[in-house]
């Protein structure tokens, strides 16, 4: 394969995970609504902790376990943004 398909690949990967993380997002805007009715923070520190430890536990590849949970630790951030 040569760079110009490695590229086409990493861009067609681009495109599923930016449509994943959107679909996280809308999840995430389900539970912030919850919260809100529940009268509960949107940050769960409990919760992201247990995340950050199931995704970094889960390595199988060429990313360490502390840049899995490093890239769940800014989406986690982002996605808390549109729960408020």
């Amino acid at each position: 394969m040569s760079i110009e398909d490695w590229r086409n690949r990493i861009d067609e990967l681009n495109g599923e995970l930016i449509a994943l993380l959107n679909k996280r997002a809308t999840f995430a805007t389900e539970i912030g609504k919850l919260k809100k009715e529940l009268g509960l923070p949107v940050l769960d520190a409990t919760r992201e902790q247990a995340v950050l430890d199931r995704v970094g536990s889960m390595t199988n590849g060429p990313l360490s376990s502390d840049s899995i949970k490093r890239i769940f630790q800014v989406i986690m951030e982002e996605t808390r943004k549109v729960e408020d």
